[in-house]
């Protein structure tokens, strides 16, 4: 069984995704594109929550073709150099993205303006999600 090495999900004004060590496989990202373009009009914000993958530098063309369109505040959780510098990089592109420490989810969501129902819903989806990414919970169906 393989594992993924990127999740993702949404909630009414968030869009969640969750990476491993490893940079997303292209099928992997061209499903997240997929759910960026087609996400409603209320899910305006992005958390980004990764233990040190991130998309390679075409993937990363992908994203920052889109938010040159499009409005996105952004938070990324890592510890990892190599993200921060790379959600440095989507700065210049995007200036409302913005790095926090991997685990500091809650600063992101105030950040992020979530709160309430909401942000304990964030949390427990990427709790499940980090979860599925080490095997350690049943896979959803997306």
């Amino acid at each position: 069984m393989t594992l993924p090495t990127m999740l993702f999900d949404t909630t009414e004004h968030l869009l969640i995704a969750v990476h491993g060590r490893e940079p997303p496989s292209d099928d992997e990202w061209e499903a997240y594109m997929r759910t960026v373009f087609d996400r409603p009009a209320t899910c305006s914000k992005t958390l980004v929550v990764t233990a040190g993958g991130g998309p390679n530098a075409k993937q990363r063309a992908a994203i920052n073709e889109f938010v040159s369109k499009n409005t996105l505040t952004v938070a990324i959780c890592t510890d990892a150099l190599l993200v921060r510098q790379i959600g440095i990089a989507l700065s210049w592109f995007n200036p409302r993205v913005r790095s926090f420490r991997g685990n500091d989810i809650a600063a992101a969501l105030r950040y992020l303006d979530v709160t309430g129902p909401e942000a304990a819903l964030v949390h427990h989806k990427v709790a499940k999600m980090r979860l599925e990414m080490e095997g350690r919970a049943p896979r959803a169906t997306r």
